[in-house]
């Protein structure tokens, strides 16, 4: 009877001091959130003029500042076409992590690209012309972006 007792303590004693029973936190690995939405920045792209404001700033001071680029360097140089055209192009941006744009996609109609075969090196060239950027940052790391711009292309006879 006693040893019956002895092997009961010696085997509840076992099960309690055994490490596989408590979670003291001190074995247990850290969780790694890996689920990353790579759709999405944490910071957009941005000016060195923009780099001091807020991030919902910060985002429209970059979107007022690419379109002021592109509306200058279009409005100088003229355009003629012998019917009115309204229609409106969308170009992709790619905004490396390094910072440095190019010019990805122009999406146009085959009419404007046939009326207008110059718009594509006069883009290209306001792209070069774009000083370089602070890149997107997903997460503290700098990302590449694409960013769509669409411009209206309006002529009149």
């Amino acid at each position: 009877m006693v040893y019956r007792v002895f092997l009961f303590i010696l085997i509840i004693s076992c099960c309690l001091s055994c490490s596989y029973f408590s979670d003291d936190g001190k074995n247990s690995k850290p969780k790694l959130d890996t689920v990353v939405d790579f759709t999405t920045v944490d910071v957009s792209p941005g000016f060195k003029e923009c780099e001091q404001l807020l991030d919902d700033e910060k985002t429209e001071c970059f979107r007022t500042t690419i379109r002021q680029h592109f509306t200058d360097g279009l409005h100088q140089n003229e355009f003629s076409s012998d019917e009115d055209i309204k229609e409106t192009i969308v170009l992709v941006l790619r905004i490396s992590d390094k910072g440095k744009m190019t010019l990805k996609q122009i999406k146009a109609s085959d009419n404007i690209q046939q009326r207008f075969p110059e718009l594509k090196s006069l883009l290209n060239q306001i792209v070069r012309d774009i000083p370089d950027l602070f890149p997107a940052t997903k997460r503290g790391i700098p990302v590449t972006t694409e960013y769509q711009l669409p411009i209206e292309i309006q002529t009149q006879e």
